[in-house]
């Protein structure tokens, strides 16, 4: 080969090679995600389990309890864990409008102020299940930011393998799709 024609080839290569390694990256914003589920606000009455001692509590009159429950989405990457206490309620399926990241079933939106003491690690660790985990979380021991003013999630109602209901978030970017589950125990 001439030194000429190697000149006009190489950067063709080049931006076929970047091309081709920016191709295998992985979008899964079009992943689908869990069937839609119809819940009413009765059935998700209780204490929802989480990673690492995390937890949710629903109450009638839509009062909300969360324990150590971290950050959704970006919020995830800030390194906090909310305690404290706040509201919640409930869309029914197709109500909910704030984009693909939970699902067209039923979402509830909760909304918590922290407690005084509510920077991270206050609770104990619970049994987990490796549904519940993220992906890649942190340590919970070095979630120790502290956590903002007041913070909101919405979390999509969806059924396990078994049919039992559980509720998730995305952590971290929300186009990798790191589902953080929470159930009842």
């Amino acid at each position: 080969m001439s030194v000429r024609f190697r000149q006009l080839v190489a950067p063709v290569v080049a931006v076929a090679t970047v091309l081709a390694g920016s191709a295998a990256c992985v979008d899964n914003r079009t992943a689908p995600l869990p069937p839609p589920v119809t819940a009413k606000s009765a059935d998700l009455y209780g204490t929802w389990k989480g990673w690492s001692g995390s937890s949710l509590t629903l109450r009638p009159g839509g009062v909300a309890e969360a324990v150590d429950l971290d950050g959704q989405e970006f919020r995830f990457d800030d390194g906090w864990r909310m305690s404290g206490s706040g509201t919640w309620s409930l869309s029914e399926p197709g109500e909910y409008k704030g984009g693909n990241t939970v699902g067209t079933g039923s979402v509830v939106h909760v909304v918590v102020k922290p407690s005084v003491d509510s920077v991270g690690g206050g609770a104990a660790k619970a049994n987990e299940s490796p549904s519940s985990v993220p992906s890649d979380p942190a340590s919970a021991a070095t979630r120790t930011a502290p956590p903002p003013t007041e913070a909101a999630w919405d979390l999509s109602v969806v059924k396990d393998k078994s049919g039992k209901l559980e509720l998730f978030f995305l952590t971290s970017d929300p186009d990798v799709r790191d589902k953080y589950y929470l159930s009842r125990r």
